[in-house]
């Protein structure tokens, strides 16, 4: 049996990113884990800034913000996944998503890491799961450079 070392596994991943489809993600952290986010869906990325309250909102809801003169809606992702709070540290920032044409909303995170292409086939379903307590708003789960990225679905997360 052959021993594979860590730069082999590298070439691998590369070889991976040349011969296979991939989607590029934003990739993001909430506390140990690591999340992706199709950038097909996102328009920007901010940092945290002045978020005015909504009385009477959901407990995900933190508020809202202005945005170049656009009111958007400001959710915690620590919520939305059953995460305790914390407080806000300067690599916090809200990843403006876009839901539909026409609505968008911003999701807190604890810090953006990168933006990565991973290959599609790395990726397995969690359909299974779905109904199951926790998995809301996962889609899929994929093993990629010795990580582990968890794909959000934002049409479960926010139906």
């Amino acid at each position: 049996m052959k021993d594979v070392n860590i730069s082999d596994q590298k070439d691998n991943d590369y070889d991976d990113e040349r011969l296979h489809k991939t989607i590029r993600f934003v990739v993001f952290s909430l506390e140990d884990e690591r999340y992706g986010l199709s950038v097909n869906r996102i328009r920007e990325v901010l940092r945290v800034g002045q978020i005015r309250q909504v009385p009477g909102s959901s407990a995900e809801v933190l508020g809202v913000i202005n945005v170049r003169g656009i009111i958007i809606t400001v959710v915690s992702a620590r919520r939305l996944f059953r995460l305790p709070d914390k407080p806000l540290s300067d690599q916090a920032r809200i990843i403006v998503v876009e839901l539909d044409d026409e609505h968008a909303i911003g999701l807190l995170v604890d810090q953006v890491q990168e933006v990565q292409d991973i290959p599609e086939h790395l990726f397995e379903s969690l359909s299974n799961y779905n109904n199951s307590r926790g998995a809301k708003g996962i889609s899929s789960i994929a093993h990629y450079r010795d990580q582990v990225i968890i794909q959000v679905d934002l049409e479960s997360l926010f139906e």
